[in-house]
């Protein structure tokens, strides 16, 4: 088990007050959620209601909510995750609990920067969440900030990207928050990962940038599993499959593809599963399984929906066009690259109002 969830349950069974009782079990929720633990999430936020509800405990009540909305983030309905999350943050306010706010303002920008929303009205929630969590709560300032590197690195600016990175690992690691500490370095080179994905379609990829994300990814999962005790890492193996792929290592990106797709449908990684599914039928059918590519790709696209980002979409609909050819249907493909070039424009054109309002907002932290 998880170390968080760990001295959560710890926390649980020796309490015997119920309105903390209340708390703990809202927090479980949330950490479950976090740890991609979603099997478990129906069970947990039962039995965390009905105390809250026994409780009668307005912070609880707060504390509930804000699970609500991160079980929802991670659980394939990031649309209506806001709600609940706004929810929270407004009981904060009236509660005067600055750190729960700090939270909930972390977990806004997250939100809300997942779903590609005016930066202008992002970066909002993520400084505010520094500027309460510093000193109310650290680890609400660790999310604020490696939301935020995650924004500058899609902005192009590394620099940047990479001091948010550092000070948001640093809090974590002071906080002894080991899955936060993991997550920021896997999203680093999650990130890194897209990089690669937009500087391809650029045309302007270089083995070199290809190398250094296969070596950061690697790496990610190494401190995953230090950390979290986890061993199935399974964003990371996405995009190690997704990256053995674009270097045209078809079987080995086979192997990873046939143990983790699956499971990250169910875990509820709506776009990143979408992605390696479409990627996985490339595979297959560049080492001659071509029913079974067909099959894979036709799943891919049942899965494209509304929801996806247009970067995630460019991606999907790039890997099918290239699917479409090793099937030898041209007209196809040809439909598929022109939805695709629509797609990175529009990402072209976020990146490009990220990077402005990122310079004009400035960076939030020294």
């Amino acid at each position: 088990m998880h170390r968080l969830l760990q001295r959560n349950q710890h926390a649980i069974a020796s309490t015997q007050a119920a309105t903390e009782r209340a708390r703990l079990l809202a927090q479980r929720v949330l950490l479950l959620a976090r740890h991609w633990r979603i099997e478990d999430v129906p069970e947990a936020l039962s039995d965390a209601e009905a105390a809250v509800a026994a409780s009668a405990d307005r912070r609880a009540a707060a504390e509930l909510a804000l699970a609500r909305g991160v079980a929802r983030y991670y659980g394939a309905q990031i649309g209506s995750a806001l709600e609940p999350v706004q929810e929270a943050r407004d009981a904060a306010i009236l509660l005067g609990d600055a750190g729960l706010e700090a939270e909930c303002e972390a977990w806004l920008g997250c939100v809300r920067g997942t779903l590609h929303h005016d930066p202008n009205e992002v970066l909002p929630h993520l400084r505010q969440a520094v500027a309460l969590g510093t000193a109310q709560r650290p680890l609400a300032a660790a999310r604020g900030l490696y939301v935020a590197a995650t924004l500058y690195h899609e902005a192009d600016l590394i620099d940047d990207a990479v001091r948010h990175y550092r000070r948001a690992s640093s809090l974590a690691r002071a906080e002894h928050d080991e899955q936060l500490v993991a997550a920021v370095h896997r999203y680093m080179t999650l990130a890194q990962a897209q990089q690669v994905r937009r500087a391809r379609a650029a045309g302007r990829l270089d083995g070199e940038q290809l190398k250094q994300a296969l070596a950061g990814l690697g790496s990610a999962q190494q401190l995953a599993s230090a950390l979290t005790i986890d061993d199935t890492g399974l964003q990371s193996n996405l995009r190690l499959g997704e990256m053995l792929c674009l270097s045209r290592q078809f079987e080995q990106a086979l192997d990873i593809f046939a143990r983790t797709v699956e499971p990250a449908v169910r875990a509820g990684m709506t776009w990143e599963a979408t992605i390696a599914r479409a990627d996985h039928a490339v595979c297959l059918a560049h080492c001659g399984q071509l029913e079974a590519a067909e099959r894979t790709g036709r799943l891919a696209e049942i899965d494209l929906s509304a929801e996806l980002d247009d970067y995630s979409r460019a991606v999907v609909h790039d890997s099918l066009a290239e699917l479409a050819v090793l099937l030898g249907r041209e007209a196809e493909a040809r439909a598929h690259r022109h939805t695709a070039a629509d797609a990175w424009a529009l990402d072209v054109a976020y990146c490009s109002g990220l990077r402005a309002a990122l310079t004009a907002h400035g960076p939030l932290t020294p």
